[in-house]
């Protein structure tokens, strides 16, 4: 008797094989007790730069309500605030 094999998914004719990852540029991380940041180092003990690690901004939205026209417009007022983040 026959035995059939269903065929692949489709997509999974798209699958390739993995990129080579490298080994890390350092040996050891240790952490700086009078800045509180990581500090990593090579076989040697060197420092070594790990490059600029962005962080993210608060920026807040306001709502703004007051003034009106008329004779005796009010000053605006801070309604709410909500954070927006911004990548640096």
């Amino acid at each position: 008797m026959a035995t059939s094999h269903p065929l692949a998914p489709w997509a999974m004719q798209l699958v390739t094989d993995r990129l080579p990852v490298a080994p890390p540029s350092y040996t050891a991380v240790a952490l700086d007790a009078l800045t509180q940041t990581a500090c990593y180092t090579d076989a040697a003990g060197q420092v070594v730069e790990m490059g600029k690690h962005g962080t993210n901004q608060t920026k807040p939205t306001t709502s703004m309500s007051g003034g009106g026209d008329g004779i005796d417009p009010q000053s605006q007022t801070a309604d709410d605030s909500t954070p927006d983040y911004e990548s640096d």
